[in-house]
């Protein structure tokens, strides 16, 4: 249920009584952004009022707010969710549930096209930096490929140095500036830069790092507990040919729209690029162990500014799940025309990402 055309303000998060059940009162617009007039403003509940009615709120017709902070309340919250805890009695459950993607049964406006779905790219990420002073700024996107790593790109490290304690990251966001249902952020335990990269240089751009475990009570070797809108990834296979199997590609982040960084994790949908139309834009800077995406339209134009630095570029399987087959890494296409962003190739480093994160052990004893 969507309160029509009302901002509410301070109300509280937690569980409320509403009629039957138990519900969840819902803030900055997430249901959608309301048209008309606002009714009413700095609406104070205990969570025991039977309407809105019986809240404390201004006069009506005094309001200083804008849709974007409109308010809803879910009735139904209290019904049974789909779970993902029977994935960990199989022997990999990471490759049970990788790629998946939240059903939508609610529609949502999407505002200028740009917004995504909450829950939408469940595997997002955010590394930001720990700091005493509220939220930690955002550093670089990520890709959260197994319960305790994520995937992201090395050169994110080169401005704050590769020590761990200077980072967290957050999983389960949508509004960076709001605290979400599904949203946790956890210390990070280890930073893999990739061997052979090298500052100077925009080749071999990944980087893994590590969580540190989570909440107690999670079995052993768990650090993020999965969900509707929390899951992994799935990699590509070793030497996988991108181009003749992928379509349906995205890129996803909290980064640079052209004049601010986003507040809500916006989508960009774009094609992968032929490689000789790569080598044509960048020459002996374009290496085997990259990609390059964007539009081949000039009116149409999508670049890697539209996501954030160590993001995911993710494209649709036939047959299903959702397949991280490049890393944001560079490009001169930022604000500029037809030239298209460049990402670290994710099946290139299929041996070395299956070494770190333990995958290879995992898939020897199960053999």
């Amino acid at each position: 249920m969507q309160v029509s055309d009302c901002s509410i303000k301070n109300t509280p998060i937690g569980a409320v009584k509403a009629g039957l059940g138990v519900a969840k009162a819902r803030v900055m617009a997430y249901f959608g952004e309301g048209t008309g007039p606002i009714h009413v403003d700095n609406v104070k509940c205990s969570g025991e009022e039977r309407s809105l009615a019986d809240c404390i709120k201004q006069a009506p017709g005094t309001q200083n707010c804008r849709h974007s902070e409109d308010a809803g309340v879910i009735c139904d919250y209290g019904e049974s969710q789909p779970s993902y805890k029977e994935v960990k009695g199989l022997s990999d459950p990471v490759n049970s549930i990788c790629g998946l993607r939240l059903k939508h049964t609610r529609q949502r406006r999407i505002i200028g096209g740009e917004n995504s779905l909450r829950g939408g790219w469940p595997w997002q990420a955010a590394i930001r930096l720990r700091g005493s002073r509220g939220d930690g700024r955002l550093v670089c996107g990520a890709t959260l490929i197994d319960t305790c790593w994520v995937l992201t790109s090395a050169h994110c490290f080169k401005r704050y140095g590769n020590s761990t304690k200077q980072y967290k990251v957050r999983v389960g966001d949508y509004h960076s500036l709001v605290p979400e249902e599904y949203e946790e952020e956890y210390a990070v335990d280890q930073i893999v830069l990739h061997p052979s990269y090298h500052s100077h240089s925009n080749d071999y751009d990944l980087a893994l790092v590590r969580l540190s475990p989570g909440a107690v009570g999670q079995m052993p070797g768990e650090c993020v507990s999965f969900s509707r809108h929390v899951l992994p990834a799935c990699l590509p296979m070793r030497k996988e040919r991108v181009l003749k199997h992928a379509s349906n590609c995205h890129i996803t982040g909290w980064g640079d729209t052209g004049h601010s960084y986003s507040k809500t994790l916006q989508q960009a949908p774009l094609s992968l690029l032929p490689r000789r139309h790569c080598q044509q834009h960048f020459h002996s800077a374009f290496t085997s162990r990259m990609l390059c995406a964007g539009s081949l339209e000039s009116e149409r134009r999508v670049d890697s500014c539209r996501g954030d630095s160590g993001g995911p570029l993710v494209c649709e399987r036939p047959g299903g799940g959702w397949v991280v087959y490049g890393v944001t890494s560079w490009g001169h296409a930022c604000r500029t025309q037809q030239s298209p962003g460049v990402y670290t190739k994710v099946s290139a480093f299929s041996s070395w990402i299956h070494k770190t994160t333990g995958r290879d052990d995992r898939e020897e004893k199960k053999r």
